[in-house]
C-alpha cells in the first residue's frame, strides 16, 4: 500500500511540474490550474465565475474561458490539480498576473461530516495574484495556483454558519521549486487523523505547512523552494502519537522521497 501511494504521487507530479499543457493541440495556450494542501476539514466546495490574466506592464485584462466552475478543493491534494481556465493568446503577448473571481453563493465547508455554508463577501470574491511575466512564444504555458484552505477559512461568529471564505491564493513556480513527498504511519497502523507537517527553512526561518491526507492515509506532498528544511510532524493534542522531527534537503525540480515515516506511539 505504501509503495503504491508513492508511485501515485510520482505520476501526479509528472502531469504538470516538469511539463506544459500536453493535452492542448493549439500553440500559445495559457492555462490556469488550481491545487491545494490538505487542511483539518473534510471538504471545501465552491464555484469560480471568472479568470482573467493581466497584460504585463498595463492595467488591461484578458478573460480566459472557465474550464470547470465547480471546485472540490480538498480533492486537489497530493499533486492533483484541476484546470480552471484556458485561452489561446496572441503570439508575443506577455502576462504578469491572474485574477480569479469566486462566486459569492454556494460555497460549503464540510466539517466532521456536516456541510456548512460559507459566507463569501463581494470584497473577498476577486483575488489578484502576480507571477513572473510569461511571454507567449509558441509553447503552451501552464500556471499553477495554490489555494490555502487552512488560511482561507475564517471562523466568524457574524456569519450564519460561523465560517467565512476569504480565499488566500499564491502562485506556484513549478520551474523553480522541488517536491517533498512520503507517507506517515502510526506504529504498525495507518493514521486515522490528519497530522500537521511543518517545514521550516533553516536559512530564513520561513515556515510552510500542510496536513497529511486520509485518502490515501498518511500521504503528504509539499512543493518547496530549494533549500534545507526542518520537518516537524505534530499530532493533535491528546494523541498517543509522538512528535517527529527530521532534516530535509530540497532541490530544484527534484522529488525528495522520504518513503514511509513510522511514527512512534506511546506504549510502543
Amino acid at each position: 500500500m505504501a509503495r503504491n501511494i508513492l508511485q501515485t504521487l510520482h505520476i501526479l507530479l509528472g502531469t504538470l511540474m516538469l511539463g506544459a499543457c500536453s493535452d492542448a493541440n493549439d500553440k500559445n495556450q495559457l492555462a490556469v490550474y488550481l491545487c491545494d494542501s490538505p487542511a483539518d476539514y473534510s471538504g471545501l466546495n465552491f464555484y469560480i465565475t471568472g479568470i482573467d490574466v493581466r497584460q504585463a506592464g498595463s492595467d488591461a485584462w484578458t478573460p480566459l474561458t472557465v474550464s470547470e466552475p465547480y471546485v472540490a478543493l480538498l480533492e486537489l491534494i497530493n499533486g492533483r490539480m484541476q484546470e480552471a481556465g484556458r485561452g489561446t493568446m496572441p503570439k508575443g503577448s506577455s502576462y504578469d498576473a491572474a485574477r480569479i473571481t469566486f462566486s459569492t453563493e454556494n460555497a460549503y465547508l464540510v466539517l466532521a461530516g456536516e456541510s456548512r455554508p460559507l459566507a463569501v463577501d463581494a470584497a473577498d470574491a476577486s483575488v489578484t495574484v502576480p507571477f513572473p511575466a510569461v511571454t507567449m512564444d509558441g509553447p503552451n504555458t501552464p500556471l499553477l495556483f495554490d489555494i490555502d484552505i487552512a488560511a482561507s477559512v475564517v471562523e466568524d461568529p457574524t456569519a450564519g454558519s460561523g465560517y467565512r471564505f476569504r480565499p488566500q491564493v499564491t502562485f506556484v513556480d513549478t520551474e523553480a521549486c522541488g517536491v517533498v513527498q512520503g507517507g506517515l504511519q502510526a506504529g504498525q497502523a495507518a493514521v486515522t487523523s490528519r497530522l500537521w507537517l511543518r517545514f521550516t527553512d533553516d536559512a530564513t526561518g520561513k515556515v510552510s505547512s500542510t496536513y497529511c491526507s486520509l485518502n490515501p492515509a498518511g500521504a503528504f506532498f509539499m512543493r518547496l523552494m530549494p533549500g534545507n528544511y526542518t520537518l516537524d510532524v505534530t499530532p493533535r493534542s491528546g494523541s498517543d502519537i509522538r512528535p517527529y522531527t527530521t532534516k530535509v534537503a530540497v532541490e530544484r525540480q527534484q522529488v525528495t522521497d522520504l518513503g514511509i515515516i513510522v511514527l512512534e506511539t506511546n506504549g510502543l
